[in-house]
């Protein structure tokens, strides 16, 4: 049986605030939640080969000890996924930015294999404030959702986390991740 989320933790440390949202959003949501860690999913970055221009909707990467093709179909089988991804320089983290990447093999063959799916991310940032803080790592998840099919939702962007043990203690940012959780679930079952 497929859940009918899947939650991604898109940070390359262990225990950090991108697992902890991820705890809170599985307390949160109202069914079942598959849970990834990207960083053991073994994904490697796209290497701009073309392959995937001669053999649409196929990816020369793919293949043992690369977990790309099972993400994207844990995806597309899940009605919702939630990536979690702190924001380093203004983006996501250049693991999470692989997966997205990856994407291409969508794109290039003109599939759209998450039609009828949500795509929605919980973005952590350390800066208390930043007008622009989240845009980069919004901009480039809102395409991919696009490249795949899937409905983009607006995603929960948390400020002022700084430090591995930072949300754990901020009940604030806590409860939006619940409010989100509720909206999102709300939304899909």
């Amino acid at each position: 049986m497929n859940e009918p989320f899947f939650l991604v933790s898109c940070s390359p440390r262990r225990g950090g605030n991108s697992d902890f949202a991820v705890r809170e959003l599985q307390k949160a949501l109202p069914a079942p939640c598959r849970v990834c860690r990207l960083t053991e999913s073994g994904v490697r970055p796209c290497v701009s080969c073309a392959f995937c221009d001669a053999h649409p909707g196929k990816c020369s990467l793919d293949g043992a000890g690369d977990g790309a093709a099972a993400m994207f179909q844990t995806m597309f089988r899940s009605r919702l996924s939630i990536l979690v991804s702190p924001v380093y320089f203004y983006h996501i983290p250049a693991q999470a930015k692989a997966l997205v990447d990856r994407a291409q093999r969508f794109w290039a063959c003109g599939e759209k294999p998450g039609r009828g799916r949500a795509l929605a991310a919980v973005l952590i940032g350390a800066r208390p404030r930043g007008e622009k803080l989240f845009e980069g790592a919004e901009r480039t998840l809102r395409y991919m959702a696009l490249t795949l099919g899937m409905e983009w939702q607006e995603p929960l962007c948390l400020y002022g986390l700084d430090g591995p043990d930072a949300l754990a203690s901020s009940s604030e940012s806590r409860e939006r991740i619940h409010a989100y959780a509720r909206r999102l679930g709300g939304m899909v079952l």
